[in-house]
């Protein structure tokens, strides 16, 4: 059985690690958004789009859903709140699982 606790635990290990790093690109996009109107840098443009791109994950289907509340687009919240809630639900209880299989 450990082999099986083992490979859960490292399962959520992952998600856990998936789910921070999705997290962050969330923040530094939104927080890129506010600067980007006022710099026109084609390294910069090259950077901004890669992090939309790897955040667009998780805020394409959110914003599909919510629509935006006048200038302010409020799905980098939501999509926050969303991954914390699937990190602490999904990922730790895999976490737990893996650890009582050991």
């Amino acid at each position: 059985m450990f082999i099986l606790g083992n490979f859960l635990y490292g399962l959520g290990r992952a998600f856990n690690l998936f789910i921070d790093f999705e997290m962050t690109m969330i923040v530094i996009g939104a927080l890129l958004s506010w600067i980007r109107p006022m710099v026109y840098n084609y390294k910069f443009d090259r950077i901004f789009f890669a992090i939309e791109a790897v955040s667009s994950i998780v805020l394409k289907p959110l914003r599909k859903i919510i629509p935006p509340i006048g200038m302010v687009d409020i799905t980098p919240m939501i999509g926050f709140i969303v991954l914390l809630f699937l990190k602490y639900s999904i990922g730790n209880s895999l976490i737990q699982a893996g650890l009582m299989l050991r």
